[in-house]
């Protein structure tokens, strides 16, 4: 399977599941994942989880629901992070983010079932730095990935 049919797949799948978009006339389309992704909606399916193309904040260069379809440097797993920390801190920190996302979330990302956007590595880095840790934050892996 070429890299251009695997991409379709993947399009394919999140219109299953994804919020999806219909705004042909919007400016930002041809990069957005909600478009694209709404492309490959099944058109056997009735009805699908949709943008509302009559709310005045979509379809236009300030599109609030736009996603970009540059794929991005996502991170897997946070069990790195804490070894050469104290235990002291590594709960803190731990509390921290559970916190900001969520026990399951956290837990899910901790394991590397869940990557961990550029928005969710700030965190992560200003929880380290809140908490006073001055080394490196280290990621159990990497890939990239869209982000959707």
């Amino acid at each position: 399977m070429t890299n251009i049919e695997k991409e379709n797949a993947l399009r394919e799948k999140a219109s299953q599941h994804y919020l999806v978009c219909f705004i042909d006339k919007c400016p930002l389309h041809d990069h957005c994942l909600r478009w694209q992704a709404g492309q490959y909606a099944d058109p056997k399916q009735l009805v699908c989880k949709a943008i509302n193309p009559h709310s005045s904040r979509v379809g236009s260069e300030q599109c609030v629901m736009y996603r970009s379809d540059q794929r991005v440097l996502m991170k897997l797993g946070l069990t790195k992070l804490y070894h050469e920390m104290p235990t002291y801190m590594e709960r803190s920190i731990r509390q921290h983010l559970i916190d900001c996302w969520g026990r399951k979330q956290y837990f899910e990302m901790r394991r590397g079932d869940r990557p961990i956007t550029p928005e969710q590595q700030r965190q992560v880095a200003n929880a380290c730095r809140k908490n006073g840790w001055t080394g490196p934050i280290v990621y159990d892996g990497e890939q990239e990935d869209w982000e959707w």
